[in-house]
């Protein structure tokens, strides 16, 4: 029962967490210029690459979750 009910809540934190936000919209991707630029400052350790990649991806990840 735990198990099913952390399932449910890791599918649909992201989109609640986007209700509560008041945001309508998810971020635009990036370019593939872009996309690269913060993968190389992710591989030189840079903690804000990976939250921007992340960011980035919020439409490809609520497209999975639906």
């Amino acid at each position: 029962m735990f198990s099913a009910l952390l399932s449910f809540l890791s599918a649909n934190v992201l989109l609640f967490i986007l209700h509560i936000d008041g945001s309508s919209s998810f971020p635009k991707p990036l370019s593939a210029k872009e996309e690269r630029a913060v993968l190389e400052r992710l591989q030189d350790g840079d903690p804000a690459a990976r939250a921007t990649l992340i960011e980035r991806n919020l439409r490809l990840v609520s497209h999975i979750v639906k």
